[in-house]
């Protein structure tokens, strides 16, 4: 009878046992299933930790809003990170945006953040890794830190009429404008548009239709001994240098703006037989006697 009991002793010791180890490894495997739920979920981005995002270059979807022109475009590119926020931006044709333009913002637990430049416009960027070999063609950008138009939405943006639109004949199908070239192209309209209001009004008063057809021939003029039809910005060895192509009596030249002078469109005057440093005088609105003076040179002419 004792050697029963003793065994059945044993049994239940066992069995007890069994039972311990069996709730002990369930425990530790769910515990390590609920350890890899949370590191997948707070480390899902490649580069991220506890901390944050590590220093370094990382892939990012930076979404564009200008509120002026309602304009929003979203593109693949290089962002740098220092202490967890973005600190550079970096376009893919060697230009950028750095904190000299905004204050760098922090990332959230998601790699999200957003701020708004210097210059007005709302950025969105969002984390997507460590991997960019997808970033967008350098071909959308062709001057330093800003996205691009093509000729056709510049037309939608500042309502050009046809009359407009064949006055800039120097842009063709495809062309791309930066927020610049925009700006003083929509400068320029705005002269011309002026100067033609004023042209209407004085159009109803009979005695002034000599007056208008005089206007008319001194802006003609104007514009055949010279007229800006092109302005292009260019970084090179970190310097930024800007190139204007000027129409004189049907002949094309090409000229080198001296420094950082930020010229507008408008009419020209220049000597197209000096080959050196000149200074050529702008006149942007056609309804004013204003002028401003840039040093220029010619590097190619009648092109």
């Amino acid at each position: 009878m004792s050697k029963i009991i003793n065994l059945k002793r044993k049994l239940l010791f066992i069995t007890g046992a069994i039972i311990i180890l069996l709730l002990c490894l369930f425990q530790c495997s769910a515990c390590s299933h609920e350890n890899n739920t949370e590191e997948d979920t707070i480390f899902g981005i490649e580069g991220q930790s506890a901390d944050g995002f590590e220093d370094g270059t990382y892939c990012a979807d930076v979404t564009y809003y200008n509120p002026n022109t309602g304009t929003e475009n979203t593109y693949t590119l290089e962002v740098e990170v220092n202490n967890n926020e973005v600190t550079h931006i970096n376009w893919n044709n060697g230009g950028w945006l750095d904190e000299d333009h905004f204050s760098a913002p922090v990332l959230d637990e998601n790699g999200s953040c957003s701020f708004t430049s210097d210059k007005g416009y709302d950025y969105t960027v969002e984390i997507t890794g460590k991997n960019c070999s997808n970033a967008d063609s350098e071909d959308k950008y062709r001057s330093k830190n800003l996205p691009k138009y093509t000729f056709e939405e510049a037309v939608d943006l500042l309502n050009m009429t046809q009359e407009e639109i064949e006055e800039c004949d120097s842009y063709e199908e495809g062309d791309l404008l930066s927020e610049n070239d925009l700006g003083l192209l929509k400068n320029y309209l705005k002269g011309i548009r002026i100067y033609l209001r004023k042209m209407k009004e004085l159009d109803g008063d009979y005695t002034s239709v000599e007056d208008i057809k005089q206007s008319q021939r001194n802006l003609q003029q104007e514009i055949n001994e010279g007229y800006i039809i092109g302005l292009q910005s260019h970084t090179m060895g970190g310097l930024r240098y800007t190139t204007v192509k000027i129409k004189k009596r049907g002949i094309v030249y090409l000229f080198e703006v001296q420094g950082n002078s930020e010229c507008t469109m408008g009419t020209a005057r220049f000597d197209e037989n000096k080959t050196g440093w000149q200074l050529v005088y702008i006149k942007q609105y056609p309804d004013r006697d204003e002028f401003s003076g840039h040093y220029m040179r010619i590097i190619e002419g009648g092109i």
